[in-house]
């Protein structure tokens, strides 16, 4: 009996052991299966939310690049209106240069007109005036050569009845 108690009880213990370690190992592979169903959930879950979060970030990315777009038309535009309007008032600042350049043009030219006249004018007069300084100065030369010539007549007129018989008074006969 001692053999079959060396004998025996181990291999009972060993057949109890194997009972133990498969319904072990049953369970334990259940946990493990459970616990790598419940990481693939939680992973697919943890995914899913990835993809959603991906999703949401890539549609805020989208309304974000929309609402830049849209800013960045807008700034666009605005900048493009004010260039025209810039412009616009460019073209109406040279409309009235223009319009005063012609202004002047016909003012300048009108002046050129009145300036050519006064000058004409001056001309006119200082010609008359050199005339009538000639004319002056010839009437004094007569004057001069008319009195000249009364005292040359007058000093002859003098010599000759000085020179004359009749203007010597009569010899007085001198008393006795």
């Amino acid at each position: 009996m001692n053999r079959l108690l060396y004998i025996g009880i181990p291999v009972v213990l060993m057949v109890a052991f194997l009972f133990i370690y498969a319904d072990s190992k049953k369970k334990i592979e259940a946990a493990q299966e459970k616990a790598r169903i419940e990481k693939a959930t939680e992973d697919k879950r943890i995914a899913d939310e990835k993809e959603a979060l991906r999703i949401r970030n890539k549609e805020n990315a989208d309304k974000a690049d929309a609402r830049r777009r849209a800013d960045e038309a807008e700034k666009e535009l605005k900048k493009k209106q004010e260039y025209e309007a810039g412009l616009q008032k460019i073209r109406d600042e040279e409309a009235t240069f223009t319009a005063d350049l012609n202004k002047y043009k016909k003012e300048i030219a009108e002046l050129e007109t009145e300036l050519d006249k006064i000058r004409a004018e001056k001309e006119k007069l200082s010609r008359e005036s050199i005339d009538l300084s000639k004319e002056i100065a010839a009437a004094y030369i007569e004057r001069q050569n008319a009195e000249m010539e009364v005292q040359r007549y007058a000093a002859m007129v003098a010599r000759r009845a000085n020179d004359s018989p009749l203007a010597r008074p009569p010899a007085v006969a001198p008393a006795q």
